[in-house]
């Protein structure tokens, strides 16, 4: 009995590293950089890049609930491998059409993909290390994680880049192979017991808990629904200067293999920012943080403008979104209640889906209409204000924090 127990524990400690592993081969993906160039390649405008992109926020939106309950009723594992299988189907779909409706169809596996394995990742890793009473690691094993993340979408957004340029089928193709090993990967994990899952009683209380709950917390704490909001108008005009940025480089005369080498480069920088941003926050303290860090970004996307350096600040706006991000998840959940955790964090990820519907098309708009530049220079002015809001409830104290900030 006490051998059983011995190789049960050492089983969810393999867990573990074999999740290291899955997130280095997840990651290293060679259609990252490559998919608006291969759609624009095979005739779709900007605006109809934004139409698929907006499709990928709403099933994200509508279907976080119902993949939840996947993985809570019928195991984290299957949820991972349901999701890969998931993307595999987006893969081929990319390669073999050219249809706008089934390219639709294709960016909904997407996006199921992706919400299939983002809290079941998570709760397994963090299920496993309860099992061999190693929750205190859970922030050093999760900040391995990021540091393997941005290693395998830098390599993958170079290597994606080069066979770009021989051929886009074969970026996808070899990608669908580089997935079948990540669920192989997952397949080898150990499940971890059912007891130790949060069960509902009924769908209506998964879906009280999961929106009515977090509207009552977040709304009712006037610092995270700040902290949350700030988050959001950051995080998504970043992310669409992220995606639309290969096509503007490409405009300009860029190569697919160098923009995956920028592409790269700002990942390494990310990769960076999210290894010092503890030491960062340890020394400036909050208040300076909250000032300064954002100042950067808006500085970023004010030098991106400019052509003949375009590349400089878009690389180090990867360093300052990373340690924005990793001060902000601290900042955000150190003020959430146990309880209601998960709701209030999923309100967030809301947000931001949110704000990518609304931003995303629209730069896509203007990029057809006017140019991508145009869109670089709207999105300049969206971060502008959302960090003078952040200035206006710096000056009124309305995040609660203290001048001395000790």
């Amino acid at each position: 009995m006490e051998k059983d127990w011995v190789v049960m524990i050492l089983e969810y400690k393999k867990n573990i590293k074999l999740d290291y592993l899955h997130t280095f081969v997840r990651n290293f993906n060679l259609t990252h950089g490559i998919w608006l160039l291969f759609l624009v390649y095979k005739g779709f405008s900007l605006f109809q890049l934004g139409i698929f992109e907006t499709v990928f926020h709403i099933t994200s939106l509508t279907m976080e609930v119902p993949t939840g309950m996947i993985a809570d009723l019928l195991g984290r594992k299957f949820s991972r491998m349901l999701g890969i299988i998931s993307y595999i189907i987006y893969l081929i779909i990319m390669i073999v059409s050219s249809n706008f409706v089934v390219i639709v169809i294709g960016f909904i596996f997407c996006a199921l993909g992706f919400v299939l394995e983002s809290g079941s990742g998570e709760a397994l890793v963090y299920d496993s290390l309860i099992m061999t009473k190693d929750e205190d690691k859970f922030m050093k094993v999760n900040g391995m994680k990021e540091v393997i993340y941005q290693i395998g979408s830098g390599l993958g957004l170079l290597l994606g880049g080069y066979l770009a340029m021989k051929s886009f089928n074969l970026s996808f193709e070899i990608t669908i192979l580089i997935y079948l090993v990540a669920l192989l990967v997952i397949a080898l994990m150990k499940e971890t017991p059912i007891e130790n899952r949060k069960k509902h009683d009924s769908f209506k209380q998964m879906l009280y808990d999961h929106y009515v709950k977090s509207f009552n917390v977040v709304f009712g704490n006037k610092r995270l629904l700040y902290l949350i909001i700030i988050g959001a108008g950051v995080a998504a005009p970043i992310t669409a200067i992220f995606l639309y940025f290969q096509n503007h480089l490409f405009a300009l005369g860029y190569s697919p293999f160098l923009i995956g080498i920028l592409l790269a480069l700002h990942s390494l920088f990310a990769a960076v920012g999210g290894i010092t941003a503890y030491k960062l926050e340890k020394k400036f303290k909050e208040r300076k943080i909250l000032y300064f860090v954002p100042l950067f970004i808006v500085l970023s996307f004010w030098l991106i403008q400019i052509d003949k350096i375009i590349f400089v600040p878009f690389v180090i706006l990867g360093f300052f979104d990373s340690v924005f991000y990793v001060v902000l998840g601290d900042y955000i959940n150190r003020i959430i209640p146990s309880e209601t955790r998960a709701t209030a964090l999923s309100f967030s990820g809301l947000s931001f889906s949110i704000g990518m519907i609304v931003i995303f098309p629209v730069i896509g708009l203007l990029g057809d209409m006017y140019g991508l530049k145009t869109g670089f220079f709207i999105l300049a002015i969206v971060v502008s204000l959302f960090y003078l809001f952040l200035l206006t409830i710096l000056s009124k104290n309305h995040l609660d924090i203290k001048n001395n900030n000790e």
